[in-house]
């Protein structure tokens, strides 16, 4: 008799793990924002609704992600069926380090970008790339990875702004 483990696929493992993590995380956020009553209480005060908004966004999407992982983790061990594409070669090890390592690159250069050509335009042109690519890698058609990918940036960039210069009065 196999063990509940060699049962479930390392995909569907991997899936539950992050969920439970970020789920877990996140309950922690919650807790120590709802004890904080200092901070509770900046909330939905007046126009400005204070400093609490931030963290609750933030835990929000945080535990959006992690129900999401979840979700899919057990989606993965209930059918238990692993497609060729899932199987790691050692040269898709390599490939997703690599792309981790520029991403990590990109994230470094955008301040620098960012101070230079403003951060709309800095925003636009650090998620462009990744989202062509992303889109590409999905369905490999190339003028639906330009078009998706352009216009997501555009919208990303465009919501950023909002939500921090406009709403929130950041100064960037």
């Amino acid at each position: 008799m196999r063990s509940f483990a060699s049962r479930i696929d390392r995909v569907a493992r991997r899936d539950l793990a992050c969920g439970l993590l970020f789920s877990t995380v996140a309950l922690a956020g919650f807790f120590d924002l709802y004890t904080n009553p200092q901070l509770l209480d900046s909330l939905g005060r007046g126009p400005d609704p204070g400093p609490a908004l931030l963290p609750l966004v933030i835990l929000s999407l945080i535990m959006f992600g992690g129900v999401l992982l979840l979700l899919k983790g057990m989606a993965g061990w209930a059918s238990k069926r692993r497609s060729p594409a899932e199987r790691q070669t050692p040269d898709a090890a390599f490939s997703r380090h690599a792309h981790a390592a520029a991403l990590l690159a990109s994230l470094l250069v955008l301040p620098s970008v960012e101070s230079w050509l403003g951060f709309m335009v800095a925003a636009w042109l650090f998620a462009a790339p990744w989202l062509v690519w992303l889109e590409y890698r999905r369905h490999a058609k190339r003028r639906r990875a330009l078009l998706v990918g352009i216009t997501m940036a555009a919208m990303l960039a465009l919501s950023l702004h909002l939500i921090f210069i406009t709403l929130l009065g950041v100064a960037l």
